[in-house]
This record gives C-alpha cells, sequence and structure tokens, in this order.
C-alpha cells in the first residue's frame, strides 16, 4: 500500500485503520495534490478534514429519493445470515430516508446534517407525533417525504415501535461529538477526485471498528455514487454551497421545531476533464460489512474510472459477506496480490484457482531373469500445494495477474528500497 501511495500520481480514496499511511506519505501524497484526513479521534498526528454527505443533496433534485435511499442503506447494516431482520432493516431504511429528504428540503442549511437526522429520531412522543404532521403536509421530493410519513404512521403501535428502535440503533454513532464534527461541513466533493489528484484518508482506529464501521460505509458508498454519476454526465453537476443570501427562507413554528424551506439557486460549472482512475484503497475491507454500492463497483466501475483494492484476511471473510456473490470480486479483479497465508481453506482454494502443471518421471520394472523394462509416464501435479503456499518467506509474494502465469515475487520494502528514500515520513515499527 505505501509504495503505491508514495509514487502514484493520481486521485486515492484510503480506508486507514491506525492512521500510519497517512503520516508515513501524507507528504509525499501533497507533491501530488490536495490531501484531506478524515480522523475524527486524532490518532493521524494531523488536523482532521470533515465531509457532510448531505451536503451534495439538493431539494429540488430530482435524484433526491435515490441519494437518500442510498445514505440509508449504508447506515443500515444487514448482517449476514440473519434474515429475521430483514423486515425490520427494510422498514428502518424507508424511515431513515424520509427523514433525511425532510432534513435537505426544510432545515436550515447549518442544520442539514445527520446529526439533526438523529435528532429526529430520538425527539419525545408529542414532538415526533409534530414531525410526522409536518413531514404528511410537506410536497418535496414530489411528496415522497409525506409518504414516508403515511407509510410509518400507518404502522400498529408495536411494530412502529420496532421499527423507530431499529432506526435508532443503526444511528446510534451519529451522538458521538466527534464523529457528529466530521460530519458538519464539506472540505472537499468526492466528484473533483476526477478532475486533479486528491488524497482522501478516513481513519478509524480498530478498536472503534464495531461502534463506528457505518461512518466508514457512509463515506465510500458517498463517494462511489458521487463519482459514477459525474462520469454519466458530459458536464459535471454543481456542487458548490449556497449563500444565504441566494436562497428563500419560510420557517414555521410547530411543537417546537424550527422547520424552514429553502429553494437554491445553483450557478452553473464548465466542463471538466477527468484526470485519471481515482484508486479506493480499502484496507479493513471486511468492517464495512456487505455493502451493495462495492459489489456493483467490483463489476461495473471500471468504466466510470474507478478501481477497486480490497485487502481481506483470508477467503472466508469475503465469502462471510457475499456468499454465492464472493466470486464475483475474484471474477473481476485484474490483480490478486497474496502474501502471509496461514489457513489451509484459502491455501487450498488458491491452490484450486491455480491449476496444475505436467510432469513426466521414469519408471523401472523388474523381473527375476529378465531385463528392467524402462517406462515414462506423465502426471499432473498443482502449480503449488496448499502446504507451499502457507510455507512461503515472508518477503515473498504470489501474484496472479489477469490472463498470464502465476509468480511468486519480492515484497517491496519502501523503508529499505533506495528508490523510496527521503519520501516518507521514518515511523517505529
Amino acid at each position: 500500500m505505501i509504495p503505491n501511495l508514495l509514487a502514484l500520481n493520481r486521485s486515492v480514496l484510503v480506508i486507514d485503520p491506525k492512521g500510519e499511511n497517512a503520516r508515513i506519505t501524507g507528504e509525499a501524497r501533497e507533491d501530488f495534490g490536495t490531501v484531506h484526513v478524515l480522523d475524527p479521534f486524532g490518532v493521524s498526528g494531523r488536523p482532521s478534514a470533515a465531509y457532510n454527505p448531505l451536503d451534495r443533496l439538493g431539494a429540488d433534485s430530482p435524484d433526491l429519493s435515490e441519494d437518500a435511499a442510498s445514505l440509508a442503506e449504508a447506515l443500515v447494516v444487514d448482517p449476514p445470515g440473519q434474515s429475521g431482520d430483514a423486515h425490520w432493516n427494510e422498514e428502518a431504511k424507508a424511515l431513515l430516508g424520509g427523514l433525511i429528504m425532510f432534513c435537505v428540503a426544510h432545515e436550515d442549511p447549518g442544520r442539514r446534517t445527520l446529526a439533526s437526522v438523529r435528532e429526529y429520531l430520538t425527539l419525545p412522543p408529542d414532538r415526533l407525533a409534530a414531525l410526522l404532521a409536518l413531514m404528511q403536509e410537506s410536497d418535496a421530493a414530489d411528496g415522497l417525504v409525506a409518504r414516508a410519513a403515511n407509510r410509518f404512521a400507518g404502522k400498529a403501535d408495536r411494530e412502529a415501535a420496532s421499527v423507530m428502535s431499529n432506526a435508532q440503533r443503526h444511528t446510534h454513532f451519529l451522538d458521538s461529538p466527534r464523529i457528529a464534527k466530521v460530519m458538519a461541513r464539506s472540505d472537499f466533493a468526492f466528484a473533483d477526485l476526477r478532475y486533479r489528484t486528491t488524497s482522501v484518508f478516513l481513519v478509524l482506529p480498530p478498536n472503534r471498528l464495531d461502534a463506528y464501521s457505518r461512518w466508514l460505509r457512509l463515506l465510500v458508498a458517498q463517494g462511489l455514487q458521487d463519482i459514477a454519476r459525474d462520469a454519466e454526465v458530459t458536464a459535471p453537476p454543481s456542487r458548490p454551497k449556497v449563500p444565504h443570501s441566494a436562497a428563500v427562507t419560510y420557517a414555521r413554528e410547530v411543537a417546537g421545531l424550527r422547520v424552514p424551506y429553502r429553494a437554491p439557486e445553483r450557478p452553473q460549472e464548465a466542463p471538466r476533464r477527468p484526470s485519471g482512475p481515482v484508486l479506493f484503497l480499502l484496507d479493513e475491507f471486511a468492517a464495512l460489512g456487505r455493502l451493495e454500492a462495492v459489489e456493483r463497483a467490483m463489476g461495473l466501475m471500471a468504466g466510470y474510472g474507478l478501481q477497486l483494492w480490497p485487502i481481506l484476511q483470508d477467503m472466508s471473510q469475503l465469502r462471510d459477506l457475499y456468499g454465492a456473490r464472493a466470486s464475483t470480486f475474484v471474477a473481476n479483479a485484474g490483480v490478486q496480490q497474496v502474501f502471509g497465508v496461514n489457513d489451509f481453506e484459502t491455501a487450498k482454494w488458491l491452490s484450486q484457482s491455480m491449476g496444475q502443471e505436467t510432469i513426466g518421471y521414469r519408471t523401472e520394472s523388474r523381473r527375476p531373469g529378465d531385463m528392467p523394462t524402462m517406462g515414462t509416464s506423465i502426471t499432473g501435479r498443482d502449480l503449488l500445494t496448499p502446504d507451499e503456499i502457507m510455507q512461503l518467506p515472508p518477503e515473498c509474494q504470489l501474484l496472479r495477474l489477469q490472463g498470464q502465469p502465476p509468480a511468486i515475487a519480492r515484497k517491496l520494502r519502501y523503508y529499505a528500497d533506495r528508490e523510496f528514500a527521503g519520501l516518507f515520513a521514518p515511523q517505529d515499527r
């Protein structure tokens, strides 16, 4: 990972659990372009940037419903194999999508954040009822805000309570002041990664992955969607912030809720040309959980100028998350890079997928009183047996390039290679 970050002059989004990549390669990446380190818990030693997923959503956008649904999909994690939660998760997504659309359409810009959506979900019963009444009166998003409120309000009390509880459970991480701070504004737009070299590091310590992995899911899903959508149009959509003076505001007071309506005026931007494929370097890939946006990206996003580099501990992680669809990742991988294999199942899968070589051997048979009889036989042998894969030296890696024979190569040691001397910040190893 680090040699690529030191040498690759194009945009990258990096999941950086310990902040090491940002510390080691941050200065080198700044020579290529702007660097944004989103580090809510301050482990990288660099000032944290921020990104608000609602900033790019517009009340007058025909894609508002789709955008809100994508955010809700990233917020609600469907555990593999737990089909009993499917109904409640789907209903929680519908409720969250409606609340997100309401927030975008009717909140003041300073409150147009997911923290406000979380606030809606934790209102006392009387104020929640008032909020639902406001949503039912709204004509935003072609009436979809009102439909979302009607869908929830029409449920029996017990079902509604279960749906609300599920939505609250999936958004609990938004109560963190640190997470709220890095989601309060946007210092960049993901679509801009297509046009100038930009590096985005998402830093989340391993001991906080379980609690806050939804934050990573949100940003990865948002990045994939924004870049793909930007690639679909000839001229990129405008993404500037709208000044307060350029909007019309209408506010109402109901049960203590301030609900303004704003109609933004969006200036036009000149068309820009992509600078090259954007690399998503997804360390701790399993922490993202099953994410439909990533699954689609593996098979379809190459044409949109996207490259995904998921990093897994073993194949069981991929199978646990995606089941039979795990083969999609393998089938669409241009390169497979393997080292440090310690489990037999992964080694066996690699051995079988590489195939066999043909070897010949000679045999000799003897009978008493006769001359020996010589023969030649051929058979197949695994290119590498599971044992041989597990016994590869630590300095070696197994490379499988699409359309080429497997190869064993040495790993790059950036800290010992003269080519990288002076490009990185030394670290204690």
